[in-house]
């Protein structure tokens, strides 16, 4: 029973995923236009969205992150990239990814579901968002975590990267946000029989900032072809920080930069229309997944 006081909270935030929206774009609609209305309200998919984040959040984080350990609040002050921080501030960027990457996916569901309509917007942010809060009140039930302020300044601020990408195609095929991962051996020897705890496994994660050189071209720089295979990258990372890691190594703090291969570019040498639906989709993991395909170096702060 010691979830009990936990759905309570999270049942009023993810409420307000399902209400909000709704609510906020009904306020634009004048009142003697009652017969337009039903074409305004959620599509059918958008509402299983609703329903669906939610329920697979509050799930995951029982799994995963015991929410429900405690019946108490608790805060959290965990600060951002400090040398002494819990994981030296790969959880704070990796919030900020993971948000990044949902907003994007939302957006581009919504804009399905919503048929192009600028609902897509309203619906998408207030998903996200409220995903980072809910995230946040689950962890205020547990005696590990509790509601850190820090997590949702990381949050809104991958969603706000998030919004400026999709709003503008030219940045976006400039500027990229990927994760790059291989798990850990203290991963596979203790959680391997649940790999929900790969969200965990900061020693094993690195988050990279990408810049296509494909993009100059958006902006009318002509550059040579073998360009455009050539992305430029800077990143960040921690190691031996992660408290089920049973290493004796000290806990650092490193930047990543590299230059490698941008798979999305040979993804579109098999199309004879680069710009085609089934190419776009092909495109996709390796916008937001960093293969470290040539050289790089680390530097420990």
């Amino acid at each position: 029973m010691k979830s009990n006081n936990l759905l309570k909270p999270l049942t009023l935030i993810f409420t307000m995923i399902l209400l909000f929206p709704i609510v906020l774009y009904g306020q634009e609609v004048p009142e003697n236009t009652a017969l337009q209305n039903e074409s305004n309200w959620p599509t059918i998919p958008t509402l299983a969205m609703f329903v669906a984040v939610p329920t697979i959040t509050i799930l995951y984080g029982m799994e995963t992150w015991d929410w429900g350990e405690q019946s108490d609040w608790r805060w959290a002050h965990e600060g951002f990239f400090g040398q002494n921080t819990d994981s030296g501030g790969a959880d704070k960027i990796g919030h900020g990814w993971a948000h990044y990457l949902a907003f994007r996916i939302f957006h581009n569901y919504y804009d399905w579901s919503e048929n192009g309509r600028n609902t897509k917007w309203i619906y998408s942010i207030a998903t996200a968002t409220f995903l980072g809060v809910g995230i946040e009140v689950g962890d205020a039930f547990t005696g590990k975590y509790g509601f850190s302020y820090e997590d949702v300044v990381a949050d809104m601020l991958g969603i706000g990267l998030g919004i400026l990408l999709e709003y503008s195609p030219t940045l976006d095929s400039l500027i990229g946000f990927s994760w790059q991962y291989w798990p850990t051996e203290s991963y596979f020897d203790r959680w391997g029989k649940n790999p929900l705890h790969m969200s965990s496994d900061y020693s094993g994660a690195k988050y990279v900032f990408n810049f296509r050189l494909a993009g100059l071209q958006n902006l009318g720089i002509k550059i040579p072809n073998f360009m455009r295979y050539i992305q430029l990258d800077i990143g960040y990372f921690t190691r031996n920080y992660v408290r089920w890691d049973e290493t004796t190594a000290d806990p650092y703090r490193s930047m990543y930069y590299g230059i490698s291969l941008n798979f999305m570019e040979v993804v579109k040498d098999f199309f004879e229309n680069p710009d085609s639906k089934a190419s776009r989709i092909l495109q996709q993991p390796f916008k937001y997944y960093h293969i470290p395909a040539g050289y790089f170096v680390e530097d420990k702060i």
